[in-house]
């Protein structure tokens, strides 16, 4: 066990002191403005005003024609979403009113992949958009988009069997498969989710609280930009979901597929097959201490690797990834929290769980054979 892993283990146990920044002091001294930060201001960090609930079931009425018996706004880094009841509907909707300055193409761009992916495998279980009443609707110049909602458990609410992770694997593979020739124009968008941006990211490691914290994400960052992230890129690219986790994937127990639902194209990109393997993988892994945390992870590959066949690049890559994501996430979790403190309730959630799991894989041997268990 390195030095870095050997802190890992003490944030783990929690032996190592929190050490809170002041509110913006990393914007006046570990951050200046750069292209990064300006680009991040622009996108996932850009704050805007809140659409209230009623005025959103106003816009479901006059865009869609649907009238609401009851609306609640769910938690989102980026737009307003609200979850709408409506009358002889046991399920209802989902409407999602854009961020202020958002591309219309990339507004487009997940639509456009569920109608394409539908096409080429119609058993996907996909959510699907409701026809506006015009073409284009918008509310104060931000688009509006109305899908149906998919009842169920999610995924995270679950605690899937091996069997239950192949299947999520399978599931994935699948969808690959239906996207693998769909292109768009803003498939290659600049996204700060992509795994391949990673090494950009290194910047962000001030802002993260804690100095051993820190350290082992410096310090992950480094090994992968020295040799893991130059062959990925020379590894086979595609449009992939990027965000095939627990929170976007509706289950049932006794469904042939088990996977009944998959939630939220937002962040849909031109990236590397691999990288989104890796993606959903990280979400695998338990964040609480297991034998083998590596288990699900790498039963979730297998059932992909049913769908999808990988190069040997692509397989010694993978787990190193896995890694790379679970660094991603308090990076730029750590950043919304402190850039956009009015929703750092819903960006930090996730950030305890996400450094317990990163402790379990780096403690842990790297699967033999990357992905190909």
């Amino acid at each position: 066990m390195g030095p870095e892993q050997a802190a890992s283990a003490r944030w783990a146990d929690g032996l190592l002191p929190w050490e809170p920044m002041q509110q913006n002091q990393w914007m006046d001294e570990a951050l200046p403005a750069t292209p990064l930060t300006r680009r991040l201001l622009a996108g996932v960090g850009a704050p805007f005003e809140r659409t209230p609930p009623g005025e959103a079931a106003a816009v479901a009425l006059r865009c869609f024609g649907v009238t609401a018996t009851s609306i609640a706004r769910l938690a989102t880094e980026r737009d307003d979403t609200f979850r709408l009841a409506v009358p002889g509907d046991a399920h209802g909707y989902v409407l999602k009113i854009s961020a202020p300055g958002d591309d219309p193409a990339e507004i487009g761009l997940p639509g456009a992949a569920i109608a394409h992916a539908a096409a080429r495998d119609d058993s996907l279980p996909l959510q699907q958009f409701v026809p506006p009443l015009t073409l284009s609707p918008t509310h104060g110049g931000r688009a509006v988009r109305l899908l149906r909602y998919l009842p169920g458990s999610l995924l995270s609410e679950v605690d899937p069997s091996p069997t239950d992770w192949r299947a999520v694997g399978r599931m994935l593979g699948r969808l690959t498969d239906a996207l693998a020739d769909f292109d768009h124009p803003a498939a290659d968008r600049w996204l700060a989710w992509d795994l391949a941006r990673l090494a950009e990211l290194s910047e962000l490691v001030p802002v993260i609280e804690g100095e051993d914290r820190r350290r082992a994400v410096g310090d992950l960052l480094s090994e992968l930009s020295a040799e893991m992230l130059p062959a990925l890129h020379l590894t086979p690219r595609q449009v992939v979901h990027n965000d095939f986790h627990g929170g976007n994937l509706v289950v049932q127990s006794n469904a042939p597929d088990f996977i009944t639902g998959i939630l939220d194209f937002g962040d849909i990109v031109r990236s590397h097959r691999a990288a989104d393997l890796a993606v959903a993988m990280s979400y695998a892994a338990p964040s609480l201490r297991a034998s083998d945390p590596w288990a699900p992870a790498i039963a979730l590959a297998s059932g992909y690797r049913e769908r999808v066949t990988l190069s040997d690049a692509e397989s010694v890559l993978v787990p190193h990834l896995v890694l790379g994501r679970l660094a991603q996430r308090p990076l730029l979790a750590s950043w919304l929290v402190t850039s956009r403190p009015e929703n750092a309730e819903y960006t930090s959630r996730n950030l305890e769980s996400t450094w317990r799991q990163l402790v379990s894989l780096r403690q842990s041997p790297l699967p033999t054979g990357g992905a190909r268990q």
